[in-house]
């Protein structure tokens, strides 16, 4: 398989098609440069599949290493979620005030 076939097949499965759309440059093979977009995700994928792309692979040796690479970052997300909802849950239990309440500040 291609990279540029790798991209299409990932990008069908993403949400507005935007690890293509946005995030690939089609003609050079690799991840654009400066995209448009503000999807880092779509980007974070684009580029990790293009940083472990091997060419001598076959096709499913080239999918289990993109499933590898996007399992680890998975479960780095999932910790930092579970970090998070704990610190919330702490200072809830606590009383605290919740500083995410204010309008400026997302959650």
């Amino acid at each position: 398989m291609t990279l540029n076939e790798l991209i299409n097949r990932a990008s069908a499965a993403y949400s507005d098609g935007l690890i293509a759309t946005e995030y690939w440059n089609f003609k050079r093979g690799r991840p654009r440069r400066n995209p448009k977009g503000g999807d880092t995700l779509a980007l974070f994928i684009a580029n990790e599949i293009a940083d472990t792309y091997d060419p001598d692979d076959s096709d499913a040796e080239q999918i289990n290493t993109v499933l590898h690479s996007l399992s680890t970052a998975r479960d780095d997300l999932d910790a930092v979620s579970t970090a998070l909802a704990g610190e919330l849950a702490q200072r809830q239990a606590a009383g605290r005030p919740d500083s995410c309440n204010r309008k400026d500040v997302q959650p």
